[in-house]
């Protein structure tokens, strides 16, 4: 017995010899921390920082979290046809502290948070290397950006600038908002200048100095409006900083304007960066071979919907694949739709004046049907600003895109200089704050140095053989071009066959001096193209009526008399008549700009050009008019009548929740569920 434990014993002292000597030893599988921050782990650490602002489910922010918990607004609400919205639904306001896409928004930020804590433990800030200093930049900054999340919409929140080490890290009560915003501003400003100048990275994924610096514009105005009205400092000095911040992007030289408001989000589905516009985005890509396996939510939650008349035998994963589905759950409100003119060319991108329909077995499979902007507005006009046909990736998921979210544009950072000079001037924007505004206006009304929409028509010839009233005319454009949603767009009486009046409902785009001269009334053929019986089309200045269904080949209709032949034009078009034509009056510069400028003036107009980028609630709420609008809004739907696609009762349901709380119930987010469980020194939100 003495003797078994006297072996024990020296193996003992033995083994812990030789674990002495291996814990001396620098591990050679594992890496300490210390280590790891380096090389190419250096960069897969940025993007786990990176990640929760995009990941697909559970803790991403610009997905269904902040998509969903922002829909309802004076923008938007969720509905689709058949749609029934429960009161309870995230999306109509009907969350709580339970509320899953609430928990997760928290988690994210959080996450994101004690990822960038870790990496600037580790990483010298000294560090001599650009890269390592960009990424240090990249980790104080995003750090910044989640707790602005989260002060924004939650209030006072607990301020994590430490890794945690122990259970007790987590008990932390919550940080009033001023000194929160304080640590964001610190973060962001120690971040400026160590993150790469955007025309280094020449990409909007990863974090700039311009996107440092429009951000930091952007939570200048957050603190210089309610809750905070410029805390310590006063509303004035923010305001001033927000000027000075906006300045900086615009004065760099490095960013513009695209000439196209619709290319700017073509450009989203397509991954293509135009870093002169967009200056930061949540970027999403990939496929693996089969399906695309992208994140994204956008066009495939809030795009153009898809409606069925009969099954696909075989075929429907196909359609879906090629062209990408949408479920269409986001429809716009009447309040933003009326904020645009006829003239407008952000109007027909942002709400959509067609549907999908999927309702045939030879192809197209996926045909468009037009919705109309001569009837009254019943709410059944889906919001269509990020769109699943230019998605590059083929094929493409059901569930989800490759479609990168714009979290800051050029266009924002202009506006949100016009509204600072507004505020630092009393009042009145100066004629650099005027000229920010008009330069949106313009290009949002697709006024080029070349071409310009139309602001009227006027009747020429009123034609013959019109067997029904024109409500679209594509000018003869290319199919392209109506894909773009795009096209003229006009109400007109028909009497005895003869068009005899016009009225204009859509300024089209691109239209000259020359082209705009003579204007035929109709639609014009095109190849390729499903067309039913008693449809009219026109071609060379004629008018053609469908006699016989059919798809077009290649060969237009050309004869003046009698029916083509079904062997040539697929579909049989008989001749009508002649077709009606008008000239247009092009819109001006002078038609669009605004000699001055109010807040309501910049208020609308980022409605207009920033409609579901993420931003209208945090707007409404710092100019402390988020209550009375939404009661507006509430008012406006509930003396409507009964909507056809999107009933009453479904569309108001959000508006509802708000109209019954209390008037500062939803200004704040309900602290989570998942917080309260774990830590003691937290408390809830007024009204949750």
């Amino acid at each position: 017995m003495k003797r078994n434990i006297y072996i024990i014993a020296i193996f003992v002292l033995v083994a812990f010899s030789a674990c002495k000597k291996y814990l001396a030893t620098v591990p050679q599988s594992f890496l300490p921390p210390a280590s790891y921050y380096q090389g190419s782990n250096l960069t897969n650490a940025i993007a786990a920082i990176y990640s929760p602002l995009g990941s697909f489910g559970g803790a991403s922010l610009y997905n269904e979290n902040v998509v969903g918990i922002f829909t309802c607004n004076d923008e938007t609400f969720i509905g689709g046809p058949g749609r029934a919205v429960a009161s309870n639904n995230v999306a109509a306001l009907g969350y709580d502290y339970s509320t899953g896409n609430i928990n997760n928004f928290w988690k994210g930020c959080y996450t994101g948070i004690e990822r960038a804590n870790e990496l600037l433990s580790y990483v010298d800030p000294k560090d001599p290397s650009a890269d390592v200093q960009a990424a240090y930049g990249e980790a104080l900054f995003l750090r910044a950006y989640y707790h602005f999340l989260l002060v924004s919409n939650f209030g006072d929140v607990p301020l994590k600038i430490t890794p945690t080490t122990s259970p007790e890290g987590l008990q932390i009560a919550r940080t009033p908002t001023i000194a929160v915003y304080e640590q964001i501003l610190a973060d962001m400003k120690a971040a400026e200048n160590r993150v790469y100048p955007i025309n280094k990275l020449n990409h909007a994924s990863r974090v700039s100095k311009s996107a440092v610096d429009g951000i930091l514009a952007r939570v200048y105005l957050y603190m210089a409006g309610y809750p905070l009205n410029g805390g310590k400092g006063g509303a004035a000095a923010m305001y001033d900083s927000s000027l000075t911040y906006s300045q900086k992007v615009i004065n760099s030289g490095l960013h513009s304007l695209n000439p196209s408001y619709s290319q700017i989000f073509i450009n989203n589905a397509a991954n293509i960066f135009d870093v002169k516009e967009s200056i930061w985005e949540v970027g999403y890509s990939g496929n693996d071979g089969a399906i695309v396996k992208a994140g994204s939510t956008l066009g495939s939650q809030n795009g153009i919907p898809f409606s069925f008349t009969n099954v696909l035998p075989g075929s429907i994963n196909q359609v879906f694949q090629d062209s990408g589905y949408s479920y269409g759950y986001i429809y716009v409100n009447q309040k933003l739709y009326n904020l645009y003119d006829s003239c407008d060319a952000r109007r027909d991108w942002n709400v959509a004046n067609f549907n999908y329909a999927v309702s045939t077995t030879t192809l197209p499979y996926v045909t468009r049907v037009p919705i109309s902007n001569t009837t009254v507005f019943s709410y059944n006009k889906p919001n269509a600003k990020w769109r699943r046909n230019y998605e590059n990736f083929i094929p493409k998921g059901k569930n989800t895109s490759a479609i990168n979210f714009p979290i800051l544009r050029y266009a924002d950072v202009l506006l949100m200089f016009a509204e600072a000079d507004l505020q630092v001037n009393g009042g009145s924007c100066t004629p650099a704050g005027v000229a920010a505004v008009n330069a949106v206006r313009e290009r949002g009304y697709g006024l080029t140095a070349t071409t310009a929409p139309l602001k009227s028509l006027n009747l020429i010839n009123g034609g013959s053989g019109y067997n029904t009233t024109i409500t679209n005319n594509y000018n003869n454009a290319s199919i392209a071009d109506v894909n773009l949603g795009n096209w003229l767009g006009c109400a007109s009486t028909i009497t005895g066959g003869a068009v005899t009046a016009v009225k204009l409902t859509s300024g089209g785009l691109g239209f000259t001096p020359a082209s705009a001269a003579t204007i035929y009334l109709g639609t014009p053929w095109a190849a390729n193209t499903t067309y039913t019986v008693n449809k009219q089309v026109i071609n060379n200045g004629n008018l053609y009526t469908v006699t016989t269904a059919g798809n077009s080949t290649a060969t237009p209709p050309a004869q003046t008399s009698g029916a083509s032949s079904a062997a040539v034009t697929g579909a049989v078009f008989t001749y009508a008549g002649v077709a009606a034509t008008a000239s247009g009056t092009l819109l001006t510069a002078a038609d669009v700009d605004k000699s001055a400028i109010t807040l309501k003036d910049i208020q609308d107009e980022r409605s207009r050009e920033l409609c579901y980028e993420g931003t209208r609630k945090g707007d409404l709420v710092r100019w402390n008019i988020f209550y009375p609008t939404m009661l507006d809004v509430f008012n406006q739907m509930n003396a409507w009548p009964t909507y056809a696609i999107n009933t009453k009762a479904n569309a108001i349901t959000g508006y509802s929740n708000v109209a019954s709380g209390l008037p500062f119930k939803h200004l704040l987010l309900p602290i989570p569920s998942s917080e309260m469980s774990v830590n003691k020194n937290v408390t809830q939100n007024p009204g949750w």
